[in-house]
């Protein structure tokens, strides 16, 4: 059993409602409005400068919106309710550590300092330096561990206090593969109880971990789903063709009236078919094009992560 479990039938949430946050003129967030009503892995991505820090920031009090509203368990945040910040855990990107301090007397400074009783905090931090899987010794003074290390402590620390909701920018990057998949691992065990709501660059593990994906650019939610809905909206009946004369078939395509958003992609010509008979419509066009033209390769389009990334923030650029 879990020892960091949270209780059962308990109702955990997050509310984001129109959120806006302007700093001077320019607005990092315009409008943000997303809900997360079950346990589970939601990731967040985003170009740089996307709003990604503001908002988990948002989420957690640490800056106050311009406009709109966040709930964390059917509560509207509020910095003067104090129990709140028992309800989340929050790991920053640019999170700093107390070097001086030894692991364990991080783990039970950041105890005491969310209400546990000492004679209950020597149990708690080694319940969650067990759950977290923590070999090192806990007189190793901060400045000494490794990134890893220290990542896997930050983690601890923030299961101090067993909350409902964990909130972590950019928890899973410049960790080695061993440690990342231990932290990834970390992640989903905790996701079966409680809401695990992250940010990362690395797209594969977004891809592979989330439950479900947001995708912000320019401060706007540009697109929710599962990653596997994410990928069939995106690339539904694109196919590609490849072949030295694309700029002549890229004309021709141009004519075809069942056709919509041609593009190039490297070598490739990419384009949608609106049509309910979308092979015979793909065959017949590609028999028209190999009457005049040498094909190189052609078939169904399959981005790579990178790709796909590019293609859903990129809509939202104009």
């Amino acid at each position: 059993m879990n020892p960091l479990q949270t209780q059962e039938n308990k109702m955990i949430g997050v509310k984001v409602e129109n959120l806006k946050k302007k700093f001077n003129s320019f607005f990092a967030l315009k409008g943000i409005s997303l809900s997360i009503n079950k346990p589970g892995l939601y990731g967040l991505i985003g170009p740089n400068g996307a709003g990604k820090t503001t908002l988990f920031k948002c989420i957690t009090g640490l800056l106050t919106p311009t406009e709109g509203k966040v709930i964390l368990n059917n509560t509207a945040v509020n910095r003067k309710l104090l129990f709140q910040k028992n309800i989340f855990g929050f790991i920053p990107e640019d999170v700093g550590l107390y070097e001086n301090l030894s692991a364990r007397d991080f783990l039970h400074i950041l105890a005491g300092l969310h209400g546990l009783a000492k004679t209950q905090r020597k149990k708690r931090v080694k319940e969650v330096v067990d759950f977290v899987g923590i070999k090192y010794s806990p007189n190793k003074i901060i400045r000494y561990l490794s990134t890893g290390q220290k990542r896997l402590l930050l983690i601890a620390g923030v299961l101090i206090h067993d909350p409902d909701i964990l909130i972590l920018d950019e928890s899973l990057s410049g960790l080695d593969p061993v440690v990342r998949s231990h932290v990834s691992n970390l992640m989903k065990e905790l996701s079966k109880e409680k809401i695990v709501f992250y940010s990362s660059h690395i797209l594969t593990d977004i891809w592979k971990l989330s439950d479900e994906v947001f995708v912000l650019n320019n401060g706007i939610l540009v697109e929710h789903d599962t990653p596997l809905n994410i990928i069939k909206k995106i690339t539904k009946n694109v196919y590609y063709i490849e072949s030295n004369d694309n700029e002549e078939i890229f004309s021709f395509l141009k004519k075809v009236s069942n056709i919509k958003k041609i593009e190039f992609e490297g070598n490739k010509i990419l384009f949608q078919i609106k049509s309910e008979n979308v092979i015979d419509e793909f065959n017949e066009i590609l028999s028209k094009i190999m009457e005049k033209h040498s094909i190189l390769s052609f078939g169904y389009y399959e981005p790579d992560l990178d790709q796909l990334f590019i293609k859903m923030v990129s809509s939202n650029e104009d």
